[in-house]
This record gives C-alpha cells, sequence and structure tokens, in this order.
C-alpha cells in the first residue's frame, strides 16, 4: 500500500471517529466507546466503528454456541476484539494478550470507558504456556482469537493445540511473511488436525448503502473507509473441535 493512501485511510478514520465519537454503532460490538489514545489500527477505526471490520470472523464468531462464554485474543492491540466480546453480551469474561506495553495501557483505558475493567484480563506476550492462565473450566468453554503477525507457525504445535482441543480458534493467516509458506500452512494444519475441524474464512463483500454516515462521501473515500489495508486476500482458519 502506497503511503498515501495510508495516510488518507487514516485521515478518514479520524473524521468518521469525529462525527460518531468514538463509539461503534453498528454490529455486535455497538455501543463500544475507543479512547482517543490507541496504538495500532488507526487506520482502521472507521471500518470498526461501521461494525464492518474483519466481518466475516465477526460473524463466524458471534455464531458460536451459547456454551462458549469466554474469549481470549492473542494479540489484542487496542481491544476491539476483547472488550467488543463482553459489549455483545455473549461472552461474560475476556482475556486479553498483548505483547506491547503501550497496547496494554490502551486497552485498560478503553475497559475502562467501557466499564468492563472487572470482567477483562490483560496479559503481556503469550507464550506457550498462556492457557496456564485461564481456568481449565473457562479454556473449555472457551473462543480463542490469533491475530500475532506470523508467529502463529512458531506458537502453535500439536501440544499446544491438545491443550486447547475444547476451545473453538480462529487463527489469522499472515503466510505471505515466509518464503516456506506452504510449508508452515501444511505444518500448522496437520498439527491441529487431529483435534480440530478446519475451514476456512476469506475477506467477502461490505454493503456500504446502509450507512448514513458515508452517504455524502465520494466512492473512493467510501470504499477507503471500509478497506482493511492488506497486502492480499485475507484468509482466517477456523478451528471447531471433534466431536463438538
Amino acid at each position: 500500500m502506497s503511503i498515501a493512501i495510508h495516510k488518507k485511510r487514516k485521515l478518514l478514520s479520524q473524521e468518521l471517529s469525529a462525527v460518531m465519537n468514538n463509539t461503534i454503532k453498528y454490529g455486535p460490538f455497538a455501543g463500544m466507546v475507543f479512547s482517543r489514545d490507541h496504538w495500532w489500527g488507526n487506520s482502521d477505526r472507521g471500518a470498526m466503528l461501521l461494525g464492518i471490520y474483519e466481518q466475516e470472523i465477526l460473524n463466524s464468531i458471534m455464531s458460536v454456541r451459547k456454551k462458549y462464554s469466554v474469549f481470549i485474543d492473542l494479540g489484542a492491540a487496542d481491544g476491539y476484539y476483547s472488550i467488543g466480546s463482553l459489549i455483545s453480551q455473549k461472552f461474560n469474561v475476556s482475556y486479553a494478550f498483548e505483547i506491547s506495553i503501550k497496547g496494554r495501557e490502551v486497552i485498560q483505558k478503553n475497559a475502562t470507558l467501557n466499564n468492563c475493567s472487572n470482567k477483562l484480563h490483560v496479559f503481556g506476550e503469550a507464550t506457550k504456556n498462556f492457557y496456564k492462565s485461564i481456568p481449565k473450566k473457562e479454556l473449555d468453554s472457551a473462543v480463542i482469537l490469533i491475530d500475532i503477525e506470523g508467529a502463529e507457525f512458531s506458537l502453535f504445535d500439536s501440544e499446544l493445540f491438545s491443550n486447547l482441543k475444547k476451545s473453538i480458534i480462529f487463527i489469522e493467516v499472515h503466510d505471505w511473511l515466509y518464503k516456506d509458506s506452504r510449508k508452515k500452512m501444511t505444518e500448522l494444519t496437520n498439527n491441529a488436525k487431529p483435534f480440530f475441524k478446519i475451514s476456512t474464512l476469506t475477506t467477502a463483500s461490505r454493503d456500504l448503502s446502509k450507512f448514513p454516515e458515508l452517504f455524502d462521501y465520494e466512492d473512493s473515500d467510501r470504499w477507503l473507509i471500509a478497506s482493511e489495508g492488506r497486502p492480499k486476500l485475507m484468509s482466517w482458519l477456523r478451528l471447531d473441535p471433534r466431536g463438538s
């Protein structure tokens, strides 16, 4: 993505944030408020406020059965999912793992703004033992979202998948970062297959005609707001426990 386009996306998100008072208006996370401070994703803020950011993964998360009431976010950034999951009232407790100190500070600010600090637990980097920070009963009824910028291939092995075999897992795939991407994907899925049924989600269409906030924008700007700035067609793996 060119620097000019990145700057334009950021500017458009800032404009829309002002119009919408930094508050998500549509979708499952409607009502969630962002602080003015941010660490990650300020160019994506417009799409988040409209409830269309990573719409495919969001809808899939919201479709899980009621028994899954715990949300675990690896690579939590500013807390969009870890806090939004609580705002949606679909989940009772949320665990956010974020390697950045600044990111953790922003998550805490956003949790305070949304009056959910008592239901949110914030940790640093997720290691292979991250699951030990979570009670076993909660782990067995958890939805886990992984967005760790390519580290998914080194973090997740057969042993870790075995310890998470009752959870539903979503993995944002960053295979394009590696020359041996096919090998890494094969190894990741082979490690998961004994414990999970695997399906793939990809970025699909967006209907921008339903948002009054966008009516006066030029077509190109409207689509830049919806853009997630991906270097290629994005994909996620959804892992459902075998026998569930």
